[in-house]
């Protein structure tokens, strides 16, 4: 079993090597590197988009969710489709046209370009908040991915995480974008794969849908509401789950690694093709992640005792063992798009938004490839050294704290500040500071606080304080100059 597993998995690791390979001859400019000369057409677009959106979290976390609480599991899936559903149809069309106008590489160049920023307090606030975030975020995929290699292959933890960090940082480094988005979209495609083929293979030993419910009602307990979307809550209590739950959703407009994809894409008019795909995408991947949890519960033999195993627990004992491996392979790709997104994402600002712009540093196209190589190297290589430093028998430290905030907190920073700058002229340099700080801080503040904590998901609040604040203050600060800004905007 662990030989053929191993097999399945080693040849998905190879090519994505070959994929690196490739996409190192192709990239020669900055550009390439981080945006992959905007030459990406809208499927690579939407699958990258898509798998480096949901992280391990799709394969493992939902299917955990679902596995310890039922189907209220559902509104989580539908607050993120929501979510994909707004960045594709609001924001994608909008902010590739914009960033293209400004010649925008990263989310602060926009930002400082279209505020015409002279001073680099948006590019150094917004790049400081994208580089804590995301460097903590990358760590945590390490974890991730040690934790499932070491429990499905019996290796050590410390190596499993060598193992996979290194395959990421390997293509990372050497192709850019181009190998990003490129094994992102392969990633997208055997995710989607796995969400499928195993709920299936479930449905059909249960007897369809209607024996899925039948066996869940039977092992679990009514009055924990594990087949209620209600979840066992009423009134205020139902609210606020509800309201954390969907809430889920508005962090999407506020994730970097996610929107670059929108700016990559060879033309804007591309967008509905690459929508339509994407949301179909988001639709079936996460309603299959949910199944998956509930098939689990009614089909597992044994405990699994940690709920965010049941996914590759579920593969070994539904599928043949090679399917298995390309299934658990499915579940590495999910944190591995994540990761490597993040991992670019975090360089980029190192690389563009200090050492080029906020320093005014001038040097020459291929000098700039070298050193953001370097930089993703070093970037990857201290999340290696967060991850490796977490206990194996409990990886759960510093870096998944940090993760908690950091959805949340990128969502409150960003999210409202973009969806406004693109379609209100009135907002002002002033207002998107502002919104920024108030957002971060307000998540950073109510996550930290119990009683506010445990009231209601911290995104929602963040999100909220930190659109009022970018309003209000734009509306008592000096509207800024229109000329460039109407001939982009328009």
């Amino acid at each position: 079993m662990n030989l053929t597993l191993s097999v399945a998995f080693i040849a998905y690791l190879v090519a994505l090597v070959v994929v690196g390979l490739i996409a190192y001859r192709r990239t020669r400019t900055f550009d390439d590197f981080y945006l992959a000369g905007r030459k990406l057409n809208p499927w690579v677009t939407a699958l990258s988009a898509e798998a480096s959106s949901e992280s391990g979290w799709l394969l493992l976390g939902l299917p955990g969710q679902a596995f310890a609480q039922g189907i209220g599991a559902f509104w989580v899936a539908l607050g993120c489709i929501c979510g994909t559903f707004f960045n594709w149809t609001a924001l994608a069309k909008r902010l590739r046209k914009i960033t293209g106008f400004f010649k925008a590489i990263t989310i602060p160049d926009y930002l400082e370009s279209r505020f015409s920023d002279s001073t680099h307090a948006l590019r150094i606030i917004s790049a400081l908040l994208i580089a804590v975030f995301m460097t903590a975020y990358v760590a945590a995929q390490f974890v991730a991915s040690g934790k499932a290699l070491s429990v499905t292959f019996g290796i050590d933890y410390h190596l499993a995480v060598v193992i996979g960090s290194a395959v990421i940082l390997f293509y990372t480094m050497m192709g850019g974008f181009f190998a990003v988005a490129w094994t992102d979209a392969l990633q997208a495609m055997m995710m989607i794969f796995g969400l499928v083929v195993i709920p299936s293979v479930g449905f059909a030993k249960l007897g369809g849908l209607g024996g899925l419910w039948k066996s869940l009602a039977s092992i679990t307990d009514p009055g924990k509401g594990f087949l209620s979307l209600r979840v066992g809550k009423e009134g205020i209590a139902l609210a606020t789950f509800l309201i954390g739950m969907i809430g889920i959703g508005l962090g999407y407009p506020g994730q970097p690694h996610v929107l670059v994809r929108f700016m990559a894409i060879k033309k804007p008019g591309l967008m509905r093709k690459g929508a339509l795909i994407g949301v179909i995408w988001a639709v079936i991947a996460l309603y299959g992640a949910v199944f998956i949890g509930l098939v689990a519960r009614a089909v597992l033999t044994t405990d699994p005792g940690d709920p965010e195993r049941v996914m590759p627990l579920l593969a070994i004992q539904l599928l043949p063992a090679w399917l298995a491996g390309i299934m658990i392979a499915a579940a590495m790709a999910a944190m591995m798009s994540t990761a490597d997104s993040q991992l670019l994402v975090a360089s980029s600002t190192f690389v563009q938004d200090f050492f080029h712009k906020a320093f005014g540093r001038e040097p020459n196209p291929r000098t700039l490839v070298l050193l953001s190589r370097i930089v993703t190297l070093i970037v990857g290589a201290t999340a290696l050294v967060v991850a490796l430093r977490q206990d194996p028998e409990n990886p759960v430290g510093v870096v998944f704290w940090l993760v908690l905030y950091a959805w949340g907190g990128l969502a409150s920073s960003f999210g409202p500040l973009l969806v406004l700058s693109l379609y209100w002229k009135r907002v002002t340099r002033a207002g998107a500071i502002a919104g920024m700080i108030a957002g971060s801080a307000t998540v950073v503040v109510w996550k930290n606080i119990s009683v506010l904590s445990n009231f209601l998901y911290e995104l929602v609040p963040g999100f909220v304080v930190s659109l009022l604040v970018v309003v209000l203050v734009s509306l008592f600060t000096k509207p800024p100059a229109e000329a460039e800004l109407v001939e982009a905007m328009d």
